[in-house]
């Protein structure tokens, strides 16, 4: 009797140690980012986190390659060592690499955008864009509004500007910014950003 209840009892534990295993996968699940078939923007419609498993080759010059929709926060954009790699060509505001203007919390991080007729990587307040290569777009390399940080990223080369902050709530650190349009626009230094050849001002 006692040892049927003993049973039971690991069985039930060994249950419910499985169900938390699976719920904290689900809770920590990445969506793999497959580009449309269509060859048209790939919107992200949910919070959550996102991640690439190939170079992203995009024709687009009328809208962004990869668009947040308004008001979907805290969203996570890992290129997993890839690219977004545009047609290039003269600027077009419609046109873009990353946007998500309308979102706060989004993180953009770990690849590189190049060749896009327009912004690089647009986002909104209480974001981060780490680890980037942002390399001859013929708009700004980073836009960002409030509360932002822009970390140990290499942006050059960008016809317009290449950090675009719109206040003094966003940080920088740590980035090497040369050869844009402009280099930095509002925003604060934190310390060791190389503007050209040498520390930003």
């Amino acid at each position: 009797m006692n040892r049927g209840r003993v049973g039971n009892v690991l069985i039930c534990l060994c249950l419910t140690i499985l169900l938390i295993g699976i719920s904290r996968g689900a809770a920590h699940a990445q969506t793999k980012l497959v580009k449309p078939l269509s060859g048209g923007t790939l919107q992200i419609t949910k919070s959550g986190s996102y991640f690439f498993g190939s170079n992203f080759v995009s024709a687009l010059k009328n809208s962004p390659v990869i668009s947040v929709a308004p008001g979907v926060n805290n969203v996570t954009i890992n290129l997993n060592g890839f690219s977004i790699i545009g047609p290039g060509g003269t600027f077009n505001a419609n046109a873009g690499g990353i946007k998500a203007s309308g979102g706060s919390g989004i993180i953009v991080v770990n690849g590189t955008i190049t060749k896009i007729p327009g912004n690089a990587v647009v986002v909104g307040s209480n974001s981060t864009v780490a680890g980037m290569q942002i390399i001859g777009n013929a708009g700004d390399g980073v836009q960002c509004s409030s509360n932002c940080l822009v970390n140990s990223n290499i942006v050059t080369n960008n016809t317009g500007t290449g950090l675009n902050f719109v206040d003094g709530s966003s940080g920088y650190q740590n980035n090497i910014i040369s050869g844009n349009g402009t280099n930095v626009t509002g925003g604060t230094n934190m310390g060791h950003n190389v503007c050209g050849t040498s520390l930003c001002p």
